[in-house]
């Protein structure tokens, strides 16, 4: 059985902690430097989770979600440095909703 690592990209100051819990630190400063990141850590096929900060998923959205039509690695977007700007809990919402048919975390119905 393969054994797989953990990963995180985003800005520096975010991410530094991650690395005292073993996750693979990825800094980057812009969204170009983000999805060649992510393509090189994907196509390396060694991470079961890609943790990304919003703040450096902003602009590569599409790109996240290509990806999250595999198995592996799991993309989970996480708060940046300033806090969350609500890409993570929509990109969550759209996945229950797809998987149930009908919003069940803020009440709306399937769309």
């Amino acid at each position: 059985m393969p054994t797989y690592e953990l990963a995180i990209i985003g800005e520096q100051d975010v991410i530094l902690s991650f690395k005292a819990v073993g996750v693979q630190t990825y800094a980057v400063s812009n969204s170009d430097e983000a999805a060649e990141t992510l393509h090189r850590l994907v196509r390396e096929g060694k991470h079961a989770v890609i943790f990304i900060t919003e703040t450096a998923a902003g602009n590569i959205l599409p790109i996240i979600q290509e990806y999250s039509t595999r198995a592996l690695p799991s993309i989970v977007l996480i708060p940046g440095r300033h806090g969350s700007v609500g890409l993570a809990s929509e990109r969550i919402r759209r996945i229950v909703e797809k998987a149930v048919g009908a919003d069940i975390l803020f009440g709306k119905e399937g769309r």
